[in-house]
């Protein structure tokens, strides 16, 4: 039997950009081959190759990002209301806790798209990370694109990060940033991990003015950075480096965008417009 369907599939394809880290405990305890770290440290890129002109032009203070405690800006839990052509169609939501073996963050991501009352797509991502010593040791993605099941693991060694995805096995560099966008340590990067291909992808980030950006309760004051490259995508922090928002054109040329949902209580104003 066939069933009609909007031509989404392709262009949520670029959710690529979005999600990216997660920690089962049970599952990654034991299980990461990185130094243990202090349950009361932040997570601390490591700088030595990255860009950091980037982040002396998108924040007032450059450090802002190299010593980023997720727990500290965000509290527990990020939430974004994910929209189409401006109709919501899911959610992506980001926990984090930190337990004795470090830092876990798990990503989750929902999208369905109806047609006249029928589900025409659906999307559906779950991540889990650690993070040890400032960097990613351990991630699990698995995804379900509207049928089609994939996975992705990455575990980090003394060789670097070694990556299991569709298209096999490789190894990247230690330190590298999974296409998360939750710590801003990513604006630095020339290369991320893709956590949908399991592939690094090459990038240029650039800073923009800042400006007003909208909220699901208000708006707020967020500098826009410009991915081009192997990833072409639109991504707002604030002044302290919390991730605000993200934009990006589907393969259909319509627009996603992640709206922030519960910034309000942190950064956000009331939006009288």
């Amino acid at each position: 039997m066939t069933s009609s369907r909007m031509p989404v599939r392709p262009l949520l394809f670029a959710l690529t950009l979005l999600v990216s880290m997660v920690v089962n405990v049970p599952l990654l305890t034991g299980g990461a081959h990185a130094s243990p770290v202090n349950q009361n440290d932040p997570v601390i890129p490591n700088t030595d190759q990255r860009d950091l002109s980037t982040l002396a032009v998108g924040f007032a203070d450059p450090t802002t990002c190299q010593t980023f405690d997720p727990i500290s800006r965000y509290g527990s839990i990020l939430q974004f209301q994910i929209r189409r052509n401006d109709a919501p169609v899911g959610r992506h939501i980001v926990q984090f806790n930190r337990g004795r073996d470090g830092l876990q963050v798990i990503a989750q991501t929902n999208i369905d798209i109806s047609f006249f009352g029928f589900t025409a797509y659906s999307f559906r991502y779950r991540s889990e990370s650690l993070w040890q010593n400032g960097q990613l040791a351990v991630l699990s993605v698995n995804v379900d694109d509207d049928g089609d099941i994939s996975s992705v693991t990455a575990t980090h060694d003394q060789t670097g990060m070694l990556v299991s995805g569709p298209d096999g096995i490789e190894t990247l560099p230690s330190g590298i940033f999974p296409t998360d966008h939750w710590h801003c340590g990513v604006l630095g990067s020339a290369s991320v991990l893709n956590t949908i291909t399991g592939k690094p992808n090459d990038v240029g980030i650039t800073a923009k003015p800042d400006e007003m950006l909208r909220t699901t309760n208000g708006v707020l004051r967020a500098t826009q950075f410009t991915y081009d490259g192997d990833l072409k995508t639109n991504a707002w922090y604030d002044h302290e480096g919390r991730w605000v928002g993200l934009q990006f054109k589907a393969r259909d040329g319509s627009d996603i965008i992640y709206r922030c949902v519960n910034c309000m209580t942190q950064t956000a104003f009331e939006d009288r417009g």
